[in-house]
């Protein structure tokens, strides 16, 4: 088995830089002359706890090790520890020891063991897995990154093939229906180059919107930009530029984005660089669109048009 167990006293520790971070965001948005009331740091803060706190009863990673089980059941490449949930504790996480080879391995070198195959293996099967936990099942793992990752073959399917086990699933990003169908919306509009009504979905969304009707407009034309100035149309090839350029026109037009909208979207870039790593000329949108479009369908969406290079 594999044992993770709590530092002692972190609970009130954490609380207690919780507690400090509230007020001084409470204190510089109080300030007039700074004008920062828009960014809403205070909300982030929250936001913040609210995601880090769960953390700390490990019985919340034993429940999340559960869900994504359930969420892949059947799948053939892709396994998460299982939990043995009588023996763990808001304090002690009890779970199946995982034995393989860390992602890192793959992604550092190509060689004997690594090979260009298999590296463009598990490529496909990561960013697979993420789409899906994005579009299809609404729950994401929050932290991946290669050392959250071990590798090995699945001795019980024909052929053994390469899997992934995802490990130390105590941060996830859960939005509930109707926060999922918005963020269905607004990348759909993306994909579809529809900057405008992409950012008129990001500003009606927002639970906290200072900006006038003119930064909107502004904020919604320069989405639009964005979108005719990628010539290529490759949203799905370039989350992080594109989430760097809408972060920005955010700021500029006193936006506030969603942050459910942008921690999904840090995951799938997350992913698609850890892709892009192991297998250089992935084509992204090949395994991201399927996703895209039954998520709209099963949010009962309409107008899903196929992008140019999709058919």
């Amino acid at each position: 088995v594999a044992v993770k167990v709590q530092h002692p006293r972190i609970l009130e520790k954490v609380c207690l830089d919780f507690y400090l971070l509230n007020k001084f965001a409470s204190f510089l948005e109080y300030i007039p002359y700074l004008n920062l009331d828009y960014l809403s740091m205070k909300d982030s803060v929250d936001q913040f706890r609210d995601i880090m706190l769960p953390q700390l009863d490990l019985r919340v990673e034993a429940h999340n090790l559960q869900r994504f089980r359930r969420d892949f059941d059947g799948e053939t490449q892709i396994a998460f520890p299982e939990p043995l949930v009588e023996l763990t504790s808001r304090e002690v996480l009890v779970e199946k020891f995982v034995e393989g080879e860390p992602m890192l391995n793959f992604v550092l070198k190509e060689d004997e063991t690594h090979s260009k195959k298999d590296r463009e293996e598990l490529a496909r099967i990561g960013l697979e897995t993420v789409m899906k936990m994005i579009f299809l099942h609404d729950f994401v793992h929050a932290d991946l990154h290669p050392g959250n990752m071990i590798v090995d073959r699945n001795r019980s399917v024909r052929g053994s093939p390469l899997r992934i086990h995802m490990i130390d699933c105590g941060l996830t990003v859960e939005l509930g229906e109707s926060d999922h169908k918005n963020l269905v919306k607004i990348l759909g509009s993306l994909i579809k180059r529809d900057g405008h009504g992409a950012g008129k979905l990001m500003v009606d969304t927002a639970k906290k919107c200072q900006a006038t009707e003119l930064d909107v407009e502004l904020f919604c034309r320069g989405i639009q930009k964005i979108c005719d100035d990628d010539e290529e149309n490759n949203f799905l090839e370039s989350v992080g530029d594109y989430i760097t350029d809408i972060c920005y026109m955010a700021c500029k037009h006193k936006v506030k984005l969603e942050a459910a909208f942008i921690n999904a979207a840090l995951a799938c870039e997350i992913m698609e660089g850890l892709a892009s790593s192991l297998y250089p000329t992935m084509q992204v949108q090949q395994v991201a669109l399927p996703m895209v479009v039954k998520s709209e369908m099963m949010h009962g969406l309409k107008g899903m048009k196929s992008p140019k290079f999709w058919g």
